[in-house]
């Protein structure tokens, strides 16, 4: 019977553990942390110190031709608020409060809009879109 390759792998399994997870050295109170029982004062032998696992990061290679994948995270804030910019554009255009054109670009008519919005809804007619008038707003979006 060959026991040659069973005892490399039981050598595997309990090597490949410790070099992926690393192994932390034994904490050893100083005389003084047993005396009073208080966490300073541990200490560690020199040999024992903590080894921390591989900081190394796996990496791929990637074609020079391929195409970069876009993520919600990679969006930037101004597409972001582009989108909500229209949104309440077109909010106000079903409401019939405003009549430019939806390009998410908060100008002189659409902030006219958004006062005249909030004024007719009771709210405070400031011309900014915060969560009382987003909430009348929304209703619009729906139509």
């Amino acid at each position: 019977m060959n026991t040659k390759p069973l005892a490399m792998f039981l050598t595997a399994l309990i090597i490949l553990p410790l070099i992926f997870f690393g192994c932390k050295g034994k904490v050893e109170k100083t005389p003084e942390a047993m005396m009073t029982g208080s966490p300073e004062g541990m200490s560690m032998p020199e040999e024992a110190q903590v080894v921390e696992p591989s900081q190394e990061v796996a990496t791929e290679t990637i074609p020079p031709t391929a195409a970069p994948q876009v993520t919600e995270k990679q969006v930037p804030v101004s597409v972001v608020q582009q989108d909500r910019n229209k949104d309440i554009q077109r909010a106000l255009k079903n409401a019939n409060f405003y009549t430019g054109a939806i390009d998410g670009k908060i100008g002189p008519k659409t902030k006219k809009a958004i006062e005249e919005f909030q004024k007719a809804k009771g709210l405070k007619a400031d011309g900014k879109v915060g969560p009382k008038t987003w909430a009348e707003l929304e209703k619009y979006l729906i139509q």
